[in-house]
């Protein structure tokens, strides 16, 4: 226990008057003489024995009706942590947790609308003169100013809820750093009004301030069952015109019960495309398969929902990408050899691939970023340009496809290999030797075979390239030898991909061109090629955003398809030849975004709320209180939300449990006593 003003207890010298009084009682007895007195002796004796008693009795009353008295003129209380309160001048910030878990019902109601409710209450507790401070998931700059008490509420009842969910450590990190030098020297109290999510809720990341006391205030929801979509994605990488496409959903289940035939629609621009029933038991996930075709070029907006209630900020879930036209393949070959041949006559009139080919003394290097992929046939000279810009091509994004040569020396090989981290040519080895292997699991083959065969009679190559073993060098094999050598392999490089094959493309292994496996294996390349797109982005993701073609302007503009709002942003140097996207803040809301050039639409954005706050795990008043004392946190407390009277519970933080009401019923409880001795005690 200690005393807020100890100077008082120097009034505990009063004590000594009860004792005075009683040492210096001067009444004087009269003396009566008796014949027999022994009898009277007896009764005297007794008497005074009893008369000593009460008296001892009402000078103990009185001494502790003195005490009680002092001391509660002293302030006692009981210190609730090591927090003296001697600051003139107060400042208060209050955290105020509006992310969409905030939206759950409670026993009273919306935990965002009880959390303002008690910040308010907290607000009016503090007298006036008291600075206060806001703080929300959006770390707005202009909740850095100090309010007074009416501009707080006021600022306090305009909260909205927001997609941010920000982790406890950068709360308490802002809020700590938040605070304007104009109130340094002032007492400073951090409340933080939350859900605390565990996922959240990193305790193990917060560096304390000893200088500012901070205040838990939880907020308990009841169980909310909630169907949310996870994630999305394509069976196969590109897309393109008159591709049919699987797109895969993930639903999961956060409640424990289960649902039966809900519907799961897939919208693209604004047109539905498709749409299942799923099933799903409690607590559990499931992938649901969306078939559709793409049908037109440009972009395509894709939106993919579900019905489900209370929680409906994850019942969408948005991802847009681009299908060209004709994917544009060139064909680099060398004019002593037919091998073009085969690849001009698996392409010609095909609808979703143009070819064109051109001698390797005779290309435009200029040309080459108008194509998606680049076959180089058998080549005899490969020159520093042409490895320079090959190099850019693949950096970039696109595929390069290699049928080296038969040659004496593979230093330009080698040059080019060294170029895009790929393994050099040790020799040309003249033996023939069958493919006797297939990576089924790669997107090229994966849908090519209806089954899998380990002795499927594949062709036999005769004279192929031996490549140098570098371990550090990463591919991975396509198609192998028998020896266990690579036939074909592909590396990736910057963003786009090398395919290597060991053999060339000419007479001699038309084996190959004439088997089942050269058209996939061919098609499938200049398919998958160029550019990779990024079909989605996150609201609090940090991923950049590249943008597929330079637009020759530094200043774009980005509008929001739902709201219409647009605002300027910028581009800056991404890599070779690419332009990042300069957001200063990311966009809060989830939906589609077009990245414009003047009035000319260049490229879409895609954006989703975290899945984060759809995990209904929270930490309880108690698991937070245990997570203090192990942290050793001192200057932490928590407060349960629940409390009625919150000016008494402010008065008990600041200054500790006070006391002094009961000393006073105390001094009150003892003079009644003094009172019922002297009235009722008969000698």
């Amino acid at each position: 226990m200690s005393f807020l003003f100890p100077f008082f207890l120097l009034a505990l010298l009063a004590l000594t008057i009860p004792v005075i009084i009683h040492l210096f009682n001067f009444k004087r007895y009269k003396t009566l003489y008796f014949s027999n007195v022994s009898l009277l002796k007896r009764i005297k004796q007794e008497s005074r024995k009893k008369s000593q008693l009460k008296q001892l009795l009402i000078m103990l009353a009185r001494m502790l009706a003195i005490a009680s008295l002092v001391i509660a003129f002293s302030k006692p209380y009981i210190p609730l942590g090591n927090r003296t309160s001697n600051a003139s001048q107060q400042a208060v910030e209050i955290y105020i947790d509006n992310s969409f878990s905030m939206k759950a019902e409670g026993e009273k109601g919306q935990l965002l609308e009880q959390a303002k409710i008690k910040a308010i209450e907290i607000a009016n507790s503090y007298p006036t003169g008291t600075q206060f401070l806001i703080l929300t998931n959006d770390f707005n700059a202009g909740n850095q100013f100090s309010l007074n008490k009416e501009q707080f509420v006021r600022q306090v009842s305009e909260i909205k809820d927001c997609p941010r969910s920000p982790r406890f450590s950068d709360v308490y990190a802002q809020a700590i750093g938040g605070i304007p030098a104009s109130v340094k020297k002032a007492e400073k109290t951090v409340y933080i009004l939350s859900d605390f999510q565990k996922n959240s809720t990193n305790f193990n990341a917060v560096k304390t301030d000893s200088t500012v006391w901070t205040y838990l205030f939880p907020f308990q929801a009841g169980k909310t069952n909630n169907l949310l979509i996870d994630s999305c994605w394509f069976e196969t990488p590109g897309r393109k015109i008159g591709q049919a496409e699987k797109l895969f959903v993930r639903i999961k289940n956060l409640s424990e019960q289960a649902y039966q035939n809900i519907p799961i629609r897939l919208t693209i621009n604004d047109s539905l495309k498709a749409i299942a029933n799923i099933n799903i038991a409690a607590s559990e996930e499931s992938v649901q398969e969306l078939n559709y075709t793409n049908n037109s070029q440009g972009i395509q907006l894709c939106k993919i929902e579900l019905d489900d209630y209370p929680i409906i900020f994850d019942n969408s879930y948005y991802l847009s990408y681009q299908v060209r036209g004709k994917m544009r393949a060139l064909g680099i070959l060398n004019p002593q050899d037919n091998g073009s041949n085969y690849l001009k006559a698996l392409f010609t009139d095909d609808e979703l691939v143009g070819y064109d080919e051109v001698p390797e003394n005779n290309v435009q290097i200029s040309q080459l970023k108008n194509y998606q992929c680049i076959f180089l046939i058998n080549n005899q000279n490969i020159s520093s340009g042409l490895k320079s810009e090959l190099t850019s091509f693949v950096e970039r994004g696109g595929s390069l496809v290699i049928f080296p040569g038969k040659m004496k020396s593979y230093a330009e090989y080698d040059a080019l290999f060294n170029s895009l981290n790929g393994k050099t040519i040790a020799g040309f080895d003249t033996v023939s030797m069958a493919i006797s292997e297939i990576n089924y699991n790669h997107d090229l083959y994966r849908e090519v075979f209806k089954k899998q065969e380990n002795e499927a009679d594949l062709p036999v190559i005769k004279g192929f390239a031996s490549y140098a073993d570098q371990m550090q060098m990463p591919e991975t094999s396509l198609l192998k030898f028998r020896n266990g050598k690579s036939a074909l392999s592909m590396h990736s490089f910057g963003d786009g991909t090398v395919y290597t094959f060991a053999f060339p493309l000419d007479q001699s292994n038309f084996n190959f061109v004439r088997h089942i496996i050269f058209v996939p294996t061919v098609y499938n390349m200049v398919l998958y090629s160029g550019e990779s797109q990024k079909y989605a982005y996150s609201t609090e993701g940090d991923e950049a955003v590249v943008l597929n073609q330079n637009p020759g302007s530094d200043e774009l503009k980005v509008m929001n398809i739902q709201t219409k709002d647009e605002f300027k942003t910028s581009v800056r140097n991404h890599g070779t030849e690419k332009k990042q996207l300069l957001l200063d803040e990311l966009p809060k809301e989830a939906g589609h975004y077009l990245v414009m050039n003047d009035n000319e639409t260049i490229q879409s954005i895609s954006y989703n709320y975290p899945r984060k706050e759809s995990i209904p795990e929270f930490y309880s008043e108690e698991d937070l209180q245990k997570l203090i004392q192990s942290k050793e946190f001192k200057q932490f407390q928590v407060i349960e939300s629940s409390n009625v009277n919150f000016s008494e519970t402010l008065q008990d933080l600041s200054n500790g449990k006070q006391l002094w009401k009961y000393f006073i019923i105390a001094a009150i409880f003892f003079l009644f006593c003094e009172i019922a001795i002297i009235q009722f005690w008969k000698n």
